[in-house]
């Protein structure tokens, strides 16, 4: 093996080994022949599957979990679809809990509430508006309704877990049906 000195370029086994200053000066004199190009794709947010079909209205919406031991919070989104119909659903929480992230029917939650008038709500008189069958739906639902956006629902005098029409009810039923 031939001794090799500094900046002295050394073949063996076709490999070729240039100290780095050589490299460096090698790299400022090369020409390349051939234009070499990478394409070079944007990166394009992953698509929601759930918001095919439907025009956000209200992308984070924000309520606060009923249970008074935490201050985490469920949220929402509110949408219309392609025919112009009205719908909710729960996107997210914090602190855990699994639910469905289905599209619900603003009518058809109003028709349930519409047929509370002045009786005590529990929570899973809102499981009828759901296809999915998460234990958590109705009482994330009843957060969602009970928020200060919403508030078609405030707690009723016997239990945090008790809902009752608001005394405005009729006003944020008006205002929610008219998002669109």
């Amino acid at each position: 093996m031939p001794t090799k000195k500094k900046n002295d370029v050394v073949q063996e086994n076709n490999v070729v080994e240039i100290d780095a200053p050589e490299m460096e000066v090698t790299q400022d004199n090369a020409e390349i022949d051939e234009t070499v190009s990478k394409e070079v794709k944007p990166e394009v947010p992953a698509i929601d599957k759930h918001l095919l079909g439907y025009s956000l209205i209200v992308e984070n919406g924000k309520a606060l979990k009923l249970s008074p031991k935490t201050q985490n919070h469920v949220f929402y989104q509110i949408a219309t679809q392609d025919d112009g119909s009205l719908h909710i659903r729960l996107n997210g929480n914090e602190g855990g809990g699994l639910h469905s992230k289905e599209w619900i029917s603003v009518n058809a939650i109003i028709e349930v509430l519409d047929a509370m008038k002045d009786q005590p709500i529990k929570s899973t008189i809102l499981k009828s508006v759901f296809k999915g069958g998460s234990t958590n739906n109705a009482a994330f639902l009843a957060a969602v309704l009970r928020s200060d956006e919403i508030g078609l629902l405030t707690q009723s005098e016997k239990s945090v877990f008790i809902h009752k029409l608001s005394a405005d009810y009729e006003e944020r039923k008006t205002t929610l049906l008219n998002l669109k």
